[in-house]
């Protein structure tokens, strides 16, 4: 879901593009959920703000609140294949980016260093 309350059902990579491409900085945001009844139980998501300065703020959560993980890059590409990686149920994406585990939502804000 966008900040503007754009929902699509399972984006395929162009429409992540696009999503991404077309972020404006400030509190520009785009949101990815794992929901269903064949998913498994807990906060599965992946969201990415664009800031003020350009930089993007990347965070996942896979199922449980308190291993939340937040990281920032300067990378478009990146920022994609991540959000890519993330919707088919990969985790080599990962491996890009360095991370701080910032835990609960709402808990004070971590930095991370990536691309």
């Amino acid at each position: 879901m966008t900040e503007r309350g754009l929902s699509m059902r399972d984006p395929g990579p162009a429409a992540l593009s696009r999503l991404v491409a077309n972020m404006q900085r400030g509190d520009s945001h785009l949101v990815l959920e794992r929901f269903g009844a064949d998913e498994p139980e807990g906060d599965w998501y992946v969201q990415v703000r664009l800031q003020e300065n350009g930089v993007y703020q990347v965070e996942y959560c896979d199922g449980v609140p308190t291993e939340r993980y937040r990281t920032l890059t300067v990378s478009l590409a990146k920022v994609v294949d991540a959000l890519v990686g993330w919707a088919a149920g990969r985790t080599a994406w990962r491996s890009e980016f360095d991370w701080t585990c910032v835990g609960h939502r709402g808990a004070e804000e971590g930095a991370g260093t990536g691309g």
